[in-house]
């Protein structure tokens, strides 16, 4: 290395340029450009950069600053990141996940938050999600068409719960108020627990929540209105919302509620079809045992369900290999669908 005087103001003020570029930008920078743009010799330049390499590199024994022919370029947040191949895989599943519900806007603000996440990898773990990402697949089957706007309208959503605020969206042709309680994710889609306002300053003493499809409401906007006239503090509104949404989630099969509360009884008439539905959890509360009845292999009761509309399709949809049994009322109505299906529709 070149006789260098450490102490010269200017030398100093060369070398926290270069630390404060690389710490921004890990580069890569032209060993002749950045010798340009400080007005120095290229040799000097790489010397100003041996120089850093042995103070930091060396000393701490990473690969802050590495430096190739012609060029160099930062690695500071990449010698952070020592992943253990289990949270690799994790890391890349989960970021895989999301892909299938972006569009648009919300794919190049994804596309930013990969690169922030690259960022802080080394270069051959950012290599080998890259090349794995080219051999997995993930299927869309039944995702809306229109999400391209979810994640903006969902930050506002999140933000809403956090600060006990009201929401105004439209749905359709109509401008609706709604006092969000948590977000559900069911079907491939985002949906919004909460209760309907009429005003954005009412506050109804009989609480009944519903939930909405996410797509579907347009132009989601805090409102600040808090919760004033209640004797409550934030943090206890935001417990009986995560009591309230658990309860009403948890009395659904998928993402409809409709009706009564019932408890379902499904005979299991095909060995197959029953470890198919043993493997699988449908709801918390389910409970799944062989049969002793002759001809029946098993039999599944599902609890408190307010969602006929999907315990409907999900009966329906094992064909002749199931059969409800409770309630009454429900399995007249399975009959009567069939025969509308097969008289009806096949005829």
């Amino acid at each position: 290395m070149s006789k260098i005087h450490k102490n010269h103001k200017q030398y100093r003020e060369r070398l926290l340029t270069i630390l404060a570029d690389l710490l921004r930008d890990p580069g890569p920078y032209s060993i002749t450009e950045m010798a340009n743009r400080f007005q120095i010799t290229p040799r000097k330049l790489r010397d100003d950069i041996q120089y850093l390499i042995e103070k930091l590199n060396v000393v701490n024994q990473r690969e802050y600053i590495i430096r190739e022919r012609g060029y160099y370029k930062g690695n500071f947040p990449r010698a952070v990141a020592n992943l253990s191949p289990q949270v690799r895989l994790y890391l890349f599943l989960a970021l895989k996940q999301i892909d299938p519900v972006l569009e648009g806007e919300g794919k190049k603000a994804f596309d930013e938050f990969l690169r922030h996440v690259y960022s802080i990898l080394a270069e051959e773990d950012v290599k080998r999600l890259k090349e794995w990402a080219d051999f997995y697949h993930i299927s869309q089957f039944g995702y809306p068409i229109q999400r391209s706007h979810f994640y903006k309208s969902l930050s506002e959503v999140f933000e809403a719960i956090r600060y006990c605020q009201i929401i105004k969206f439209r749905k359709g042709d109509q401008k609706r108020y709604l006092d969000p309680f948590c977000v559900y994710y069911a079907k491939q889609t985002f949906y919004i627990v909460g209760q309907y306002l009429s005003l954005p300053d009412e506050y109804p003493l009989k609480i009944e929540i519903r939930h909405t499809r996410l797509d579907r409401m347009n132009n989601i906007e805090r409102l600040n209105r808090h919760y004033s006239q209640l004797d409550s503090k934030p943090a206890e509104i935001r417990d009986y919302k995560k009591r309230r949404s658990s309860e009403y989630i948890k009395r659904m099969l998928e993402a409809e509620f409709n009706g009564e509360r019932e408890t379902y009884v499904i005979n299991i008439f095909e060995q197959d079809v029953f470890r198919r539905i043993v493997e699988k959890a449908w709801h918390p509360y389910q409970s799944t045992t062989p049969s002793p009845q002759p001809g029946v292999v098993g039999q599944i009761r599902i609890p408190n369900i307010a969602s006929w509309y999907e315990m409907k399709k999900w009966i329906l949809g094992w064909g002749s290999s199931v059969e409800l049994i409770e309630p009454q009322e429900k399995r007249l109505e399975i009959r009567d669908e069939i025969r509308r299906l097969f008289l009806d529709r096949y005829k």
